[in-house]
């Protein structure tokens, strides 16, 4: 008996310690208040109940005071957790804690938050992977694997502005290029395949790159050919979604030609993502466009219009977001969807121009399918024969002619050659700065260690350092300063030569090919590139008319009408028809029907060739080219023969986005060699090494100057302005408005200018050009109360002047030849009284430039220059040239021969000044 009440005890005590018991929710509140030996209750309860916050748990009807309910669940995404379930009620699970106080330990029916976010990761994954049109994608620059020489600059790029064209054109993708970005996607995507994905790289990859998708690509250069692989990623996961690799092609230009390795790789990513594609576009990019039927160019047509009608909307809207963003980049992506959005633009103009001369061609084989019935057995019969015959020539020229197309994809591949080169050097000048950038924070950090060290007692007098001492401390900043100068100088250097041979290479291989596409080249309508279309015949003209269209990569590059024979076609003689008995007029007027219903139909009785030669302007239009059309000759598709040719004579200038430019600026080096050279000259002028490198810098930074072609001076590119003006000279003339910093300096007199040049020159350790009776240090006076005094210039010395009379106009033409300073319309380049100046000054370089690149040389402010009239004895008068908006002067005051003269010594309203300086040649 003492053994079984023993077991009965410990079974009793074993229940009470692990007791659970289930209640339903009226019961709840009473259960958790007066608990008995239950030291876990299990409940249903409705979650509009439950309220969880700050770690406290209270539930309605539950009173807090008497039981205190505190979370030991995961709260991490509750409410998220919860509406997943799609349950409104669930089991609550309470485990007393203490006396009253509980724990709620369990909500079943819902996700743990690793499970949760696991589920949402998967499903958000799926959700890219079915809409990846809706995602943007980053076509990285393709890898290159044996591909050598210049080729390896240039190809990469080809290949990825065609995969970035077919993705968004083909497969409606968001694309876009980031070379900034790029090379940290390839090395993060690198490392997450070898070491595996973790969240810090995904995150990492946000930070860079707002791409859901990257498309990686590789060229391969085989002993036979050429192959292009793809593999189009998920940035998100790092995992690979599809992939897909190339036949090998002979040539480099098949992979992005027409049908090529791009067109083959694009055709079976669209099928291993799911994307659908028309039929059209699948033929398209395997076979090309030059068998379309009518019917089939339309459709193509209208589904391509529609593509960039889309991406001009994403453009758009793109382009409204980087309005709103303080982004640091924000300017630079503008910029580059801009010209994008500007490309797709006019290929989108094309194609609806295309479209509209398609409807004319289906209109007028459409009129001519319902005449079909009242033409005689004999005539269809021979039609269909002839258009038989005609079709399978075609099929044989077709192939001929086919590796004749391309003209666009050829300076694509001189400006993708210009772009390798431009970055070749770009890369340099990176380098260059950032060797500079060291050398600046070398030669500080030396200064102040140098400033900051403590003075020994032989530096000091009554406790001050002495000036020996303080020239001593300048003159060894001064030392580290050269010395850290020739080492960037040395390191410059070798960055520079070791990007040369490359750079050359790329610059021959770019002079080569300009020169070669000035050949005549011939390009054929069997191909995809020359489009024919015809109107019904012109009894007057004795002909069909003809409507020509070339096109380029989508684009529309020349157009033209003319009218083909009734010989050409027919390759019969043709009479007056007054002349015509009534048999053959009957047979004259039958094949005319015949042929009327060939053309329209698009039955290729004849083929067109088009002679034409291209011409790069120079490097100084970057990126121009000059198409000129020579003739356009008419073959019979059966006989092979020349039916007819047309002169056309015609040239058209075109220019590419984006812009290529061949001409080298001043390098990083070169540029720290003059700011060095001026250094120096300050510091053998007695300036300190502080004082002179803030001159310096004050210099570069605050003005521009041009070089003028041809001559030994360079020129303020603006008018000064009231900030130039008040730096210099420490005040503003009378009238002037130190709020508006940017506005050219006005009542200013002749000898207020000279002043300020004198006070420039020697500010940056240059000769004064100007001396008053003998002395350059001029002083700051009431010139009109010093009538004896006499200006004199001193024409050898390196400072700043006023230009004379001829050199403001030799710079106001800027090499052109307009009335104006660059342009014969005012209102381009001159702010002028009420016209569009409203009388009041505007701002500098508002308006155009002139070929010289110098701002407002007409209008704004008029500008003083050396010389004065011949017809005055008193040097009192001087010239200003360029016409002030303040007057009702009439136009001529604004042209580049409109001087006037004025009193030297009045501060004239409107009057204001630029200056130049000697240099080389």
């Amino acid at each position: 008996m003492k053994k079984i009440f023993l077991a009965a005890m410990l079974f009793a005590a074993v229940v009470t310690a692990d007791a659970e018991t289930k209640v339903n929710v009226g019961k709840l509140a009473k259960s958790l208040e007066k608990p008995k030996n239950e030291t876990v209750f299990k409940s249903d309860v409705n979650w509009a109940d439950v309220t969880i916050s700050g770690g406290s748990v209270s539930i309605r009807g539950v009173n807090l005071k008497k039981a205190r309910i505190e979370s030991g669940i995961e709260t991490e995404l509750l409410g998220e957790r919860v509406k997943a379930s799609g349950k409104n009620t669930f089991e609550l699970t309470f485990t007393l804690k203490g006396e009253n106080v509980y724990a709620l330990t369990k909500v079943s029916g819902i996700e743990s938050v690793k499970d949760y976010k696991a589920r949402v990761a998967k499903e958000a994954e799926e959700e890219r992977r079915k809409n990846i049109a809706k995602y943007r994608s980053q076509v990285v620059t393709p890898d290159t694997v044996n591909v050598s020489g210049s080729e390896g600059s240039w190809l990469p790029g080809q290949i990825q502005d065609k995969l970035k064209s077919n993705l968004q054109e083909h497969l409606g993708m968001k694309t876009f290029v980031d070379s900034a970005s790029e090379a940290k996607v390839k090395q993060l995507q690198k490392e997450s395949e070898g070491a595996g994905r973790d969240e810090s790289t995904a995150i990492e990859l946000g930070k860079i790159s707002t791409a859901s998708f990257g498309l990686f690509s590789k060229i391969r250069r085989t002993n036979s050919g050429y192959t292009l692989s793809v593999d189009f990623t998920d940035l998100t996961t790092g995992e690979q979604v599809a992939s897909a690799v190339s036949k090998e092609y002979a040539s480099s230009e098949s992979l992005y030609g027409s049908t090529g390795a791009v067109d083959e790789v694009t055709l079976s990513l669209a099928a291993k993502l799911g994307i659908e594609l028309s039929d059209v576009t699948k033929n398209l990019l395997s076979s090309g466009s030059s068998d379309f039927s009518v019917d089939a160019q339309m459709a193509l047509a209208r589904q391509t219009e529609e593509k960039y009608k889309k991406m001009m909307s994403d453009y758009d809207a793109e382009l409204s977001k980087l309005s709103a963003t303080n982004d640091i980049n924000a300017t630079q992506n503008r910029k580059r969807i801009e010209a994008e959005k500007a490309l797709v633009a006019e290929k989108q103009k094309s194609e609806q121009r295309r479209l509209t001369e398609l409807a004319e061609q289906k209109k007028r084989a459409e009129a001519d399918a319902k005449l079909e019935a009242e033409r005689s057995i004999g005539l269809k019969t021979q039609r269909d024969a002839l258009a038989k015959e005609a079709a399978a020539k075609a099929a044989e020229v077709r192939k001929l002619k086919m590796e004749k197309q391309g003209v666009l994809g050829q300076i694509g591949v001189i400006e993708a050659k210009k772009k390798a080169l431009v970055e070749i050097r770009e890369g340099v000048e990176a380098r260059q700065k950032e060797l500079l950038e060291q050398t600046d924070k070398d030669v500080r950090e030396k200064e102040n260690e140098i400033k900051n060290a403590a003075y020994r007692s032989t530096e000091l007098s009554d406790g001050k350092p002495t000036q020996q001492a303080i020239q001593r401390r300048n003159n060894n900043v001064a030392k580290f300063y050269r010395e850290a100068h020739e080492k960037f100088y040395a390191e410059a250097t070798a960055a520079a030569k070791a990007a040369k041979p490359q750079a050359d290479s790329l610059l021959a291989e770019i002079r080569g090919d300009l020169k070669g596409i000035q050949s005549k080249r011939t390009v054929s309508s069997m191909g995809d590139e020359l489009k024919m279309s015809y109107g019904t015949y012109d009894g007057d003209k004795g002909g069909w008319n003809a409507f020509m269209s070339l096109y380029s990569d989508g684009i529309l590059l020349y157009s033209d009408t003319f009218t083909v024979d009734y010989k050409a076609v027919t390759g019969k003689d043709k009479k007056s028809v007054d002349s015509m008995s009534d048999e053959e007029f009957a047979d004259y007027s039958d094949t005319v029907d015949m042929y009327n219903s060939l053309l329209t139909r698009g039955d290729p009785i004849l083929y067109f060739e088009l002679d034409y030669s291209v011409r790069a302007q120079g490097d100084d239009s970057p990126s121009a080219y000059d198409f000129t059309f020579q003739t356009v000759r008419a073959i019979n598709t059966v006989t092979g023969k020349l039916a007819q040719t047309v002169n056309l004579s015609k040239t058209v200038a075109r220019k590419m986005t984006p812009e290529q430019d061949l001409r080298e600026t001043e390098s990083v080096a070169a540029q720290e060699r003059e700011v060095f050279k001026d250094l120096e000259r300050l510091l053998a002028k007695g300036f300190t090494f502080a004082e002179a490198r803030s001159n310096i810098r004050w210099f570069r930074n605050s003005f521009d100057m041009v070089k003028i072609p041809n001559k030994n001076y360079e020129m303020l590119k603006t008018e000064v302005t009231q900030e130039l003006y008040k730096t210099v000279t420490g005040e503003l003339p009378n009238k002037n408005d130190s709020r508006y910093e940017n506005e050219p300096v006005r009542n200013v007199s002749w000898y207020d200018a000279i002043y300020f040049c004198n006070k420039l020159s020697e500010m940056l350790g240059y000769t004064p050009v100007y001396a008053v009776n003998g002395g350059t240090d001029i002083p700051r006076l009431e010139y009109e109360k010093q009538p004896e005094w006499r200006v004199t210039q001193d024409s050898s010395a390196d400072g700043f002047r006023l230009p004379t009379l001829d050199e403001w106009k030799y710079a106001a033409r800027g090499g052109q030849n307009y009335k104006y300073a660059g342009s014969n319309d005012i209102d381009e380049v001159a702010w002028w009284f009420y016209d569009n100046g409203h009388k009041e000054i505007h701002p500098v370089a508002m308006k155009k430039a002139n070929g010289y690149g110098l701002y407002d040389m007409s209008g704004n402010v008029t500008e003083w220059v050396w010389d004065n009239p011949d017809n005055y004895a008193s040097y009192d008068y001087r010239y200003t040239c360029g016409g002030a908006l303040c007057s009702s002067y009439s136009l001529k005051r604004y042209t580049i021969d409109g001087e006037k003269s004025y009193s030297a010594y009045k501060h004239h309203s409107f009057t204001g000044f630029r200056f130049v300086r000697n240099v080389g040649r």
